[in-house]
């Protein structure tokens, strides 16, 4: 997980840091616990993967709760007695609820992932990225 705060900070990109995890056959979160990701390939890094790893304050050694909302909208508006279908959507970051306390050994500092989130809120799609090192 250092390694993907590291290199994105470097300025490589997302794609470029999951090429690089996977070329270097780091398991992919998917591939690391297979039992509860049987729906994955596991095969390889997403972009995704490490946009989730870059934005998740747990690495900064702190709970957080509150990340995410069930939003229910009627299965059908003209009968109501077939229920709900039930999404989650994400909080926005001032809704999030963050331990003041450690819970667990940090993998980042505080000020990694802050200069990481304005990262990600600075960047923008036609940013040329630089590639990993071989």
């Amino acid at each position: 997980m250092v390694r993907i705060f590291t290199d994105y900070l470097k300025g490589l990109g997302l794609f470029a840091i999951a090429e690089g995890l996977t070329r270097d056959t780091i398991p992919c979160p998917s591939a690391h616990d297979r039992s509860r990701n049987p729906h994955r390939s596991g095969v390889a890094w997403s972009k995704s993967a490490v946009r989730a790893i870059l934005t998740n304050p747990r690495y900064t050694g702190r709970s957080v709760w509150n990340r995410q909302h069930k939003h229910e909208t009627p299965a059908d508006i003209e009968d109501v007695t077939l229920g709900y279908a039930t999404t989650m959507r994400w909080n926005s970051q001032d809704k999030w609820i963050v331990s003041v306390k450690l819970v667990h050994t940090p993998l980042v500092d505080g000020d990694t992932f802050a200069q990481a989130q304005r990262t990600l809120a600075t960047r923008n799609r036609t940013t040329p990225r630089r590639t990993p090192p071989a």
